[in-house]
């Protein structure tokens, strides 16, 4: 008998430790297919084709809301809108599908439709400029690639509105894009229709990057972009408009169409410039493989006018000469024509310029029969310092309780990015609130960007749910320097939470005190930081050159100014030769006007560049053409400009390459004067060639005529 119970007690033991493994073991959640899924539609009652989706449902994680069948979708969180704009004038109903989707990947789904009444107006000049016609009855209009002049097309970063990565030279590029034809057309009722006619093959250009998008067992070739025929996968028939923004600028929007180059545009495009002779495009892409977008630049031409060699002949109504220098009289500049802007100016002339300006001859000289403005080197470049130690958190009374990095085991890997870098090194003021060994160094290079700084990543996320004080040691050469603290998830640098702190004092360590009470709780891992946020690097140190001015000396209002010039070379240079509006200081840029008769960077040699600066259209947004010109650092050019009240006209050897228009409404009716200059780096100007010395713009003459 004891042998058996002893054997039902060892029995009644494992059966309760067997019940007790399995009640400790997880249960999986239940996956819930989204219900009770509704959707709430808006449509904008002024025919602008505008309507916003809001969906709802129980056991939701996000929606996908598809408004045209086949496009990508819009995705949102539960309780987010979504908001589209329907291009198709006319009254139809239009099927719009919102999936729901929940835990594991489960969804549902819906689809209702919306009636539209749409009614998208062009104005009639607008109509007429892009489409044919007189702008009022049925026309149409076909453009293709300015394939003969360079710059038709290119590509560079978001940052600066020009194409600083590659701008095409005449002909450069595959024939498969040159064959592709676009069609504007309108049929007199306010219904405007868009077609890209792709050549005899079907085959367009595409950008290495989405060929995987079509074709999923292709092996594109790194920067290799290809031909291929898509035509059964993207629309190449739709519906465009004109859209006015509120800055003045104007969209071309295609729908789900595209301007001939793939490279993911979403059917959007900013119009750099639309005249009777030339559409030029920024588009911004949205890369399938993950990538930076990008800025994508095009120039079209009527088909009736291309491979034309750049434009028609300049025949001027302005011909007789009423004012010039011919350089002739060694020394300096004639003081009868000539002044001079000195310094670094505001900002480095408002465009981050590194070079300062003198009067000193071996800066600007007239000898042998030339105007000699050049660029030197003066390696004495300066960078802005500044040092960083001990990232902590701390609780509601700042005392640290957490250090995320003290730089003194291995160093962390810094990422620098808009001009600035970082790297651990020795304490070089070991005192204060910081006698540590080792601390972080943060250099501003001359020239940064506003917003420059480095990061690192953690080796593990930061906890802010409990100690939401952030502090940091820093020493700043100046007080009242904004040092800016990003927190970032590597994974998804959309979730980050941005706070600022000012130095109090200069040339010594302090603690600054970040609030973390408001942020988001994201997956922090990655630690940025800025100095001197808001403040680019400094100005000018670097480089010395001259800019001439006929400002209360020599102004005019229309004519035409005929200049010969040959122009510095290496990457970074920047010369111009250009006329401001003679009321500026009282009527600042770009309100006073600017007309840039020849503009040349160094980092895209050969490429002339005519524009406009006037307040609906300055900076990145100016009005601007572009052509190649081979050997203008080593051959003399004629650059002319003709202004009337009407139009102003840009050439080059006397073939024009670029037209704007000029009326009432802008500032170019007025008195304007000239500016001969060499900057260097800046916005237009890019990185200045590290092996740079010196090169100079050799001006034979200027000559201005009027009627």
């Amino acid at each position: 008998m004891k042998k058996g119970l002893f054997t039902l007690s060892k029995m009644l033991i494992l059966i309760s430790f067997v019940i007790s493994c399995q009640e400790d073991e997880p249960e999986l959640d239940t996956i819930l297919v989204p219900s009770n899924l509704t959707i709430n539609t808006v449509v904008a009652d002024d025919q602008s084709g505008n309507i916003t989706v809001t969906p709802s449902a129980d056991n939701v994680l996000n929606f996908h809301v598809i408004f045209n069948p086949g496009a990508d979708p819009v995705v949102i969180a539960n309780g987010e809108t979504a908001s589209f704009r329907y291009t198709q004038s006319g009254q139809y109903s239009q099927p719009i599908t919102v999936v729901a989707f929940g835990r594991g990947g489960v969804s549902s789904s819906t689809t209702v439709m919306v009636d539209l009444d749409v009614r998208l107006f062009i104005n009639a000049d607008i109509l007429r400029l892009i489409a044919g016609g007189d702008g009022t009855t049925a026309s149409s209009k076909r453009w293709v690639w300015d394939q003969t002049v360079g710059g038709h097309f290119g590509v560079g970063p978001l940052t600066n509105d020009f194409p600083e990565f590659f701008s095409a030279g005449p002909n450069e590029l595959n024939p498969c894009l040159y064959d592709d034809v676009l069609v504007f057309s309108h049929d007199g009722n306010n219904n405007y229709s868009y077609a890209l006619e792709p050549g005899d093959t079907n085959e367009i250009f595409m950008n290495w990057t989405e060929v995987n998008r079509f074709f999923p067992n292709a092996t594109p070739q790194q920067f290799a972009d290809e031909c291929r025929d898509i035509t059964d996968q993207v629309a190449f028939e739709t519906n465009f408009v004109i859209i006015n923004n509120e800055d003045d600028t104007q969209t071309l929007d295609v729908s789900s169409s595209f301007m001939s180059y793939w490279a993911v545009i979403s059917g959007q495009y900013q119009i750099l410039e639309l005249s009777e002779n030339r559409l030029a495009l920024r588009g911004i892409s949205q890369p399938f493989n993950g990538d930076d977008p990008l800025a994508w630049y095009s120039v079209f031409v009527p088909e009736d006018q291309a491979n034309g060699g750049g434009g028609e002949q300049l025949e001027s109504i302005f011909n007789t000469l009423v004012w010039s220098d011919e350089f002739d009289v060694s020394g300096a500049p004639n003081p009868a024509n000539w002044a001079y802007d000195l310094g670094t100016g505001d900002n480095g002339w408002g465009n981050q310029e590194l070079q300062s300006y003198t009067s000193d001859p071996g800066n600007v000289i007239v000898e042998d029969d030339l105007l000699k403005i050049t660029a030197r080197a003066t390696g004495s470049v300066t960078n802005d310092i500044y040092y960083y130690d001990d990232f902590q958190l701390a609780d509601a009374g700042g005392t640290p309780v957490q250090t995320l990095e003290d730089f003194e085991g291995t160093a962390p890997s810094f990422t620098g990015f808009e001009g600035s870098s970082s790297q651990v090194i020795n304490n070089p003021d070991a005192s204060g609130v910081n006698t540590s060994a080792n601390v972080a160094e943060f250099t501003k290079n001359a020239g940064a960007a506003t917003f420059a700084g480095t990061f690192f990543d953690l080796d593990s996320p930061l906890d802010t749910s409990v100690n939401k004080n952030f502090l940091v040691k820093t020493w700043s050469p100046k007080a009242g320097a904004v040092v800016r603290i990003k927190l970032e998830n590597s994974a998804d640098t959309s979730q980050f939470v941005e706070v600022d702190a000012s130095t109090s004092v200069s040339n010594e360590w302090e603690v600054l005190s970040y609030d973390l009470s408001t942020a988001p709780i994201f997956n922090y891992d990655r630690i940025v930081i800025f100095f001197d946020f808001g403040e680019p690097g400094p100005i000018g140190a670097g480089f010395t050159s001259a800019r001439i001015k006929t400002e209360g000396l020599q102004e005019f209002t229309y004519g035409r100014v005929e200049a010969r010039a040959k122009l510095p070379i290496g990457g970074g240079t920047w010369p111009a030769i250009w006329m401001l509006g003679g009321d500026y200081l009282t009527n600042p840029w770009p309100a006073a006007g600017e007309m840039d008769i020849m503009e040349h960077v160094g980092n895209n040699q050969d490429i002339i560049f005519g524009s406009t600066h006037d307040p609906n259209n300055f900076g990145g947004n100016a009005r601007t053409g572009s052509t190649l010109i081979p050997g203008v650092s080593t051959e003399f050019h004629v650059y002319e400009m003709e202004w009337t009240d009407s139009e102003i006209k840009f050439a080059v050897d006397g073939i024009v390459y670029h037209t704007v228009s000029n009326d009432a409404t802008l500032p170019f009716n007025k008195d304007f004067f000239f500016i001969l200059n060499v900057a260097m780096g800046g916005t237009f100007g890019g990185d200045v060639d590290p092996t740079f010395t010196e090169s100079t713009m050799e001006v034979d003459y200027i000559r201005f005529y009027q009627e």
